[in-house]
């Protein structure tokens, strides 16, 4: 028996719930079996899920390959075991040095094809495990760097120890480890503190539902919002 559903929905996914919890949720109220995203947030990372529902989840795939865009805040000075605000503080270094002009010319090293290192706390996986069982246990494991894109990095603001920033990024880019990254470059460390993802491809965050309107719309009138699935993956570097 085949999923009657089939299509692309928009959600915003608030902080506090995973990815799979928001997979979960759109099974149950739409009583298919076959949900998949595009795509992970972090439980502390805010905006744009795309879910595939029932055969379009064949399409998961291409959708991954979209680039992304995301907001994010970051913190100098301070560098945690996960790259965020839920891991515990492993260093501090002074940053009284930065200026916004040393930042940009920081920032603007790392646009175009760069190599990454991902995060151990990720969902990446090694030998059958997802990298953050192994950190979380204390065991360190090899990592191989990742050749990623950066679009464009564009500094909003900046009141020390923070800064705010947007980039358009590649598929397997770890903001994260761009946050740490950059302080590294600028001789401090720095952690990420907030994280909105805005767009994915054509796709934007103002177009999806909220929390709130999942849990307030029945089943019934979801259907209408169920999007057709693109052929192929979109640049679009806005």
């Amino acid at each position: 028996m085949t999923d009657p559903l089939s299509g692309l929905l928009l959600f915003d996914k608030p902080s506090g719930i995973t990815s799979f919890d928001a997979v979960y949720h759109v099974r149950r109220k739409l009583g298919v079996k076959r949900v998949g995203h595009c795509g992970t947030l972090d439980p502390a990372a805010r905006g744009l899920l795309m879910m595939l529902v029932g055969p379009a989840t064949r399409a998961q795939e291409s959708l991954l390959g979209l680039e992304k865009e995301y907001w994010f805040k970051g913190e100098f000075g301070r560098k945690t075991s996960t790259g965020d605000n839920e891991g515990e503080v492993i260093e501090t270094k002074p940053f009284a040095h930065l200026t916004r002009e040393s930042l940009q010319a920081a920032m603007a090293s790392f646009e175009g094809d760069i190599q990454q290192l991902p995060p151990m706390y990720s969902a990446l996986k090694y030998k059958g495990r997802p990298y953050y069982d192994y950190a979380r246990k204390g065991i360190e494991i090899p990592r191989a760097v990742r050749a990623i894109t950066i679009y464009s990095l564009s500094l909003l603001s900046v009141r020390m120890p923070y800064w705010e920033a947007r980039v358009v990024c590649s598929r397997g880019t770890y903001v994260r480890t761009l946050v740490e990254d950059i302080a590294e470059k600028l001789g401090t460390c720095g952690t990420m503190v907030d994280l909105i993802r805005e767009r994915v491809g054509p796709y934007r965050r103002e177009q999806a539902f909220t929390w709130e309107e999942w849990r307030r719309l029945e089943p019934e009138s979801l259907i209408p919002f169920l999007r057709p699935v693109m052929a192929a993956p979109v640049l679009v570097h806005a």
